[in-house]
């Protein structure tokens, strides 16, 4: 059966989870793979690379926007005073004064999770709730706005490989939470009087995460925060799967992989 069939079928078609059951390790592999794939490009890699935008328009930006600057010496100069205060972010720049004391701004930022302060001699950063001051003449760097801009294939191909990184680590996360599926699908079969194997149970698991990854992908580009959506998240995996196994349960099948109901339990 074809990969994308098995996507569509995975959502809406419970008789086809003993289908499923017939498919090779590799090919469910595969399945899975695809989907965490797609998940990822609609949920993850589409999105930061729209916030990235094209290189040729953020070297515009950089040019409109940020003022002429240069590092050298370790000493900053700026042509104006620059500043961003967006919600949890500030950043601001100012080589004509100096920052004071770090003590005291870090009591100003409190409100920001993240900032970036700068004057010709230092810059104070605030990330995870510290706040840390460095000179620039420990960084042995030189810097301007053109350089910035040189800089921004580098850019592209550090959140390609972060990005790769990413895919692999959620990748990993998904069979952890496939795994977790399975153990409490153990306790629903038995609930329903229906014996299946760990093995099975943990194949099945990978197709009922198809609609809930689904749903998560396509909230991701919504402005909308749902308390707790995990366990709607995996709540809906389980009833996919319990809706599964009352369908082989009601209509039995001769093969290698019929699993008869349980008896003694429950009677």
């Amino acid at each position: 059966m074809n990969v994308f069939k098995e996507m569509s079928l995975s959502i809406y078609s419970y008789e086809s989870y003993r289908e499923f059951l017939k498919n090779k390790k590799g090919k469910v592999f595969g399945y899975a793979l695809l989907l965490m794939f797609l998940y990822f490009l609609i949920a993850w890699f589409l999105p930061g690379m729209i916030s990235l935008g094209l290189p040729s328009e953020m070297a515009r930006e950089i040019r409109e926007n940020v003022p002429d600057f240069e590092l050298e010496d370790g000493r900053l100069w700026v042509e104006r005073p620059f500043e961003i205060d967006a919600d949890t972010t500030y950043i601001y720049a100012d080589t004509g004064e100096s920052l004071g004391d770090v003590s005291q701004i870090a009591q100003q930022l409190a409100p920001y999770q993240t900032a970036l302060l700068m004057d010709s001699s230092q810059m104070i950063v605030k990330s995870q709730g510290s706040v840390q001051a460095l000179s620039f003449s420990a960084l042995d760097l030189e810097l301007d706005r053109e350089d910035l801009v040189e800089l921004i294939p580098m850019l592209y191909v550090g959140a390609l490989v972060g990005m790769v990184f990413l895919y692999v680590w959620i990748t990993a996360l998904f069979f952890l939470g496939v795994l977790f599926v399975a153990l409490l699908g153990m306790i629903v079969a038995t609930t329903m009087h229906y014996e299946l194997t760990f093995g099975q149970l943990y194949l099945l698991a990978i197709y009922s995460r198809t609609l809930p990854l689904l749903i998560k992908a396509v909230l991701s580009f919504l402005p909308i925060h749902i308390p707790a959506f995990w366990v709607i998240n995996f709540g809906l995996s389980l009833l996919l799967l319990a809706l599964a196994i009352r369908k082989m349960k009601e209509q039995p099948a001769e093969g290698p992989y019929n699993a008869p109901p349980m008896e003694g339990m429950g009677q």
